[in-house]
């Protein structure tokens, strides 16, 4: 999976606008579903951070056969691009920083830095977000923090229009 994942399309953050970018539970959850995978084949400029897709690669053996099998065919399709990002998964002080040239006030906003880090890149990037992580990323409170951006945080496939 590293390999495919290595052979992506790869943007700095200053070349990326306009993305949608995955949350890692997002992804996983469409790749269990081959229907929502073909859902999300057909949303445009689909994104995932450098961040996102170590985190990916970490879990990725303790997958099902079937989602492994999706989430291969997803990458092969070559619908998706890594933003490479200047944070990595347990590294909680490239975390930190990375979310601090953000907006140094998204901490108070989304406590876990490794949470923040996809909003961040989201501000950078003037892109929109799709998680799962209702706890942490997808509140009142963070979707009202990321209108000033003019950032969207969706949950659902269906609530952004193709």
């Amino acid at each position: 999976m590293k390999e495919l994942i290595d052979n992506l399309l790869t943007m700095d953050l200053a070349h990326a606008r306009n993305l949608v970018f995955l949350d890692t539970s997002f992804f996983v959850s469409c790749m269990e579903h081959h229907e929502r995978m073909e859902m999300l084949l057909k949303v445009p400029f689909i994104a995932m951070t450098s961040f996102n897709a170590e985190e990916f690669l970490h879990i990725e053996r303790n997958l099902s056969h079937s989602t492994r099998k999706n989430a291969r065919d997803f990458i092969k399709a070559g619908k998706i691009v890594v933003v490479a990002v200047d944070a990595h998964p347990g590294d909680w002080k490239s975390e930190r920083a990375f979310v601090e040239l953000a907006d140094p006030a998204l901490l108070m906003h989304v406590h876990d830095p490794s949470d923040a880090v996809l909003i961040a890149a989201a501000i950078r990037t003037h892109s929109n977000v799709f998680t799962k992580d209702k706890h942490h990323l997808f509140t009142v409170e963070l979707e009202e923090f990321a209108k000033q951006y003019d950032i969207k945080v969706y949950k659902e496939l269906f609530d952004i229009s193709v």
